[in-house]
């Protein structure tokens, strides 16, 4: 059997309660150099996630609330993994979507994450030492396409696409 999101998750997440102020959630995206905060009910399960990307455009924007809290900024619209997921499928979350992490969930509880990087680590430990073969030729890159309103010319064909 393969590897599972078991394998490469982490319990250590910080989380925070959803009404922590942003003040409180900002420094310890600072402290712990995260990219994002888990936000959590008093039992346990995950209501959102408040990206760093959230606290920046409300600073820029200079708006002035009183006390304002996580809940107001956070993303409802979040992804999750159970722990027995393939690897495979949260290496395919990963890469198709803006997240640097999963939230790894049982019935909303939140129990920790998975990360692209721990995917990448325990998948370079997985891969066949390449060290030995012939050099395989260079994978193509993707090629740009124009900003053109024609559909013609947005039109992505398969030799456009990397494999």
């Amino acid at each position: 059997m393969g590897a599972t999101v078991r394998d490469a998750m982490s319990t250590d997440v910080v989380t925070v309660p959803r009404h922590t102020s942003l003040d409180d959630a900002e420094r310890l995206l600072i402290e712990h150099g995260l990219d994002e905060l888990f936000v959590t009910s008093e039992q346990g399960r995950l209501l959102g996630i408040l990206p760093d990307y959230a606290l920046l455009k409300h600073r820029m924007a200079g708006v002035c609330q009183r006390r304002p809290s996580v809940e107001t900024l956070m993303s409802r619209r979040f992804l999750v993994i159970g722990v027995d997921t393939p690897l495979s499928v949260a290496a395919r979350y990963l890469r198709e979507h803006i997240h640097h992490r999963l939230a790894v969930v049982d019935d909303m509880r939140l129990l920790g994450q998975v990360t692209r990087q721990a995917v990448l680590r325990l998948m370079s430990l997985d891969a066949p030492d390449t060290r030995s073969r012939p050099e395989k030729q260079p994978v193509p890159r993707p090629k740009m396409l124009s900003a053109s309103r024609s559909p013609q010319a947005n039109r992505v064909t398969q030799d456009m696409l990397v494999r």
